[in-house]
């Protein structure tokens, strides 16, 4: 630990050098970098006034780097990853903890906003980037910035807001996946007061996982399937790993002397190929089981995302006096999820799964802001907040194979006392563990290679539904004082006080009947934040930030009866800087976690519902950097790099041995960091746009048990686009490359197929190439 310390201060201040060895360059005569305002603390501050760790990407960078989706922010954020295999249940983890839990009472430990407004439900949370403003990560826990879900940061979106200004773009993109793209803005004031923003989103691109089901050479021909309500439907071989994204925005602004007022209205609709989870262990007829080459899938017609996302939000923002202002806003939001999806990853029925989740979201809140203009700035606050929520599970199964594989699987584990169950740690080693999968495997087939069945089965049975409720109804109050003891010293103070209501029901149907189970919950907690910043000149900003996150406690029932998790509370440390000039901006941060009964969420294999335990105890420490050098008004560079010690701790809560001990979290690299360079050259009466981005990442282990055979290795991905552009021109021009050097990594490991014993893997995208053309005025 005392080696990373060390060699992680050194780029640390590293980093930071820059702004020494510049300070008096002739670069510095001008002025490239605009100061960076931002809303974290639901007010607008320069970045150096406020008091917390964070980044922000604004919405030219996203541009230039064609970053369209939450997750490949992750490629630039230091210490932050973003899974997001589909719209349905997306993975977003900052500073080595993940929140990654799927039960419908559980709530995230992330925040995810947009404009304001809490999208943190996981079926919520995955939304495009278009006609985007900035957005801000912050890190650490925010309990009075951001509320119940900001347990260990927050990641909160800007769109644009409608300006007096009339303008309007449009984006047109093909690339070789057959991936088509469309994307338009449009803005126009009303009148001296009143101005409209209309912005919309088309992206289709076809699978990069050929499904060989359904095929001549498939193991079970074009046989008709059956779905999850026990109809008969046809063979589906539709290629997996898709994109499908239709998405409008609209938004009115009317602003007077004294108040404004914001409303907006969005629908997001997700038609996406199936996620393609394929089998490590069993391969498709005449293929092999690499998660890069073609798959064969048992789901049919069923296999795929289907997901409609409405919201509608409305703020205003009055001013009182000069120095009292009063802010308030609701919002609702209804969000429809269906996905079918292959559980075990092969053609052989093991397990399949479908499930709905329908949810309606509501809330609002109301805030008190005094600015004294000098010294003081304090606000009060409550706000209200209902999710309702519900999800059935199916599973469909061929009951003679899965029988089969849970005898042998049994059978096996004792005689070798290896547990494939990835959600159990163990010391066997990946050959040793590889070897009991092919047995195991093997009993599935017959000695011709064809899988094995039974005429006195019947070829798929249905169980469930099972079907997961959930009533989460929260109240909170917010208090901050912020005061500068000198003109150089200030101090801030906080605290939210939480009271929730949660409520859950779990319906069973089987064999023997339907069974259903509730409980409930009444909760409330108090959560402190406490910052001190020195202002040491216009440039350097230093701070000290502590802040108490709290993850609520999960409410489940089932037939073992009531079961209430402990609330997760983490005391969260940072030690910061901040840096500004004429051509140089870099922030950075030493940071060190403390949780007490923190949460591991894992799947039951045979319900497939979200199990949220109390493991124990632990620490983590880091250190993070990111830096814009601007040498000139054609040439900028930015840098991150973060370093990540997460692992668990030796014991439990009681003092009994962690089985997860000395493990890296999930979705933690040790060392993670990126490069991007943008340069511009002018070539005969062409303006040339060069952007380069690299990214890297160590080791990445995709389940807390570090199970052997489920993780990343080190690697690194390049994105490389040039555009084209002509003086006074109203067009541009632009070809790319993503991935340019087809790096072959996978995105995810073992799921449930792990669960079961043999684990399924996600690949990531291949090397894409692509074209675009821009129109603006």
């Amino acid at each position: 630990m005392f080696s990373k310390t060390l060699l992680a201060t050194a780029i640390f201040s590293a980093l930071a050098a820059p702004t020494f060895a510049n300070t008096d360059s002739p670069a510095d005569e001008k002025d490239y970098i605009e100061e960076i305002t931002v809303t974290a603390q639901m007010r607008e501050q320069s970045i150096m006034d406020v008091p917390v760790t964070m980044d922000v990407i604004s919405g030219d960078f996203l541009e230039r780097t064609n970053i369209m989706e939450l997750d490949e922010l992750s490629r630039v954020l230091p210490n932050v990853q973003i899974q997001e295999q589909a719209v349905s249940l997306p993975s977003f983890n900052i500073r080595g903890v993940t929140d990654d839990g799927s039960s419908v009472s559980a709530t995230p430990r992330i925040s995810v906003y947009q404009d304001g407004f809490d999208i943190s439900k996981k079926t919520v949370s995955s939304v495009a980037l278009y006609d985007i403003a900035r957005v801000e990560v912050l890190k650490g826990p925010q309990p009075t910035l951001f509320g119940v879900a900001a347990a260990n940061g927050a990641i909160s979106i800007h769109s644009h807001l409608p300006t007096n200004e009339k303008e309007a773009r449009v984006q047109l993109g093909y690339d070789t996946e057959s991936g088509k793209e469309a994307e338009f803005m449009f803005n126009t004031p009303l009148n001296d007061n009143h101005s409209v923003r209309i912005a919309g989103l088309y992206r289709q691109m076809d699978g990069i996982v050929e499904n060989n089901a359904c095929s001549e050479d498939s193991y079970y021909g074009n046989a008709d399937m059956i779905d999850h309500l026990g109809n008969t439907v046809p063979c589906n071989s539709e290629d997996l790993q898709g994109i499908s994204v239709q998405a409008l925005r609209g938004t009115w602004k009317a602003s007077y002397d004294n108040f404004e007022v914001i409303a907006r209205a969005s629908m997001e609709y997700n038609d996406q190929p199936g996620i393609a989870f394929k089998s490590g262990s069993i391969a498709p007829n005449g293929g092999d089981t690499s998660p890069f080459t073609a798959a064969e899938f048992s789901m049919g017609s069923e296999l795929g995302i289907e997901r409609t996302l409405q919201a509608y939000d409305i703020s205003l923002d009055y001013d009182i006096s000069n120095s009292l202002m009063f802010h308030g806003d609701a919002y609702y939001k209804d969000v429809e999820v269906s996905e079918g999806f292959d559980a075990d990853g092969s053609a052989l029925r093991i397990q399949d799964a479908y499930f709905d989740n329908d949810a309606t979201l509501s809330g609002g809140s109301m805030r008190l802001v005094y600015d004294s203009g000098d010294k003081l700035v304090a606000f009060v606050g409550a706000s209200v907040s209902q999710d309702d929520s519900i999800l059935p599970y199916y599973v469909m199964v061929d009951p003679f194979v899965r029988g089969t594989f849970d005898a042998v699987k049994e059978q096996l584990e004792a005689s070798s006392n290896i547990p494939l169950n990835q959600n159990i740690a163990t010391d066997a080693s990946l050959e040793e563990i590889e070897a009991l999968r092919a047995m195991l495997v093997s009993s599935l087939f017959n000695a011709d290679g064809t899988p094995i069945s039974s005429a006195d089965f019947p070829s798929t049975i249905i169980q469930g539904p099972y079907i997961f409720e959930a009533e989460l109804d929260i109240t909170s109050y917010v208090a901050e004082v912020s005061y500068f003891v000198t003109d150089k010293v200030n101090v801030t103070a906080g605290v939210r006080y939480i009271d929730e209501t949660r409520y859950t029901k779990n319906t069973y149907t089987l064999d023997s009947g339907t069974f259903a189970f509730e409980a409930e919950g009444d909760f409330d907690d108090t959560l402190p934040r406490f910052a001190v910043s020195y202002d040491m000149n216009d440039s350097w900003n230093f701070y000290a930030n502590y802040a108490r996150g709290r993850r609520s406690p999960v409410v489940n029932a089932d037939f073992s009866g009531v079961s209430t998790t402990k609330a997760e509370i983490v005391d969260s440390y940072d030690l910061g800087v901040k840096y500004q000039s004429n051509n140089f901006t870099f922030s950075g941060a030493i940071f060190t976690y403390e949780y007490s009964d923190y949460q591991q969420s894992y799947t039951d294999p045979e319900t497939l519902q979200s199990i949220t335990v109390t493991v124990g105890d632990s620490t983590m420490s880091g250190i993070e950097g990111m830096g814009t050098y601007h040498y000139s008004d054609t040439l900028s560079i930015t840098g991150s790099i973060g370093f990540l010690d997460a692992e668990f701790a030796d014991e439990t809560a009681d003092g009994s041995p962690f089985q997860y001990a000395g493990n890296k979290f999930r979705l933690a690299p040790e060392v993670s960091g990126a490069i991007n360079i943008n340069k511009e050259f002018e070539v005969q009466n062409w303006l040339v746009n060069v952007n380069w981005l690299t990214s890297f990442q160590s080791e990445v282990f995709f389940e807390s048990s570090n199970y052997p055979g489920l993780s990343q290795d080190t690697h690194s991905l390049t994105d490389i686009s040039v555009q084209f552009s002509q003086e006074a021109s109203s067009f541009a021009y632009e070809v790319y490359l993503e991935n340019a050097f087809d790096k072959e990594y996978v995105i995810d490991a073992g799921n449930t197929g792990g669960g079961l014993g043999i684990p399924t893997y996600v690949r990531g995208m291949p090397r894409i190439a692509g074209v675009r053309f821009y129109y603006s005025y």
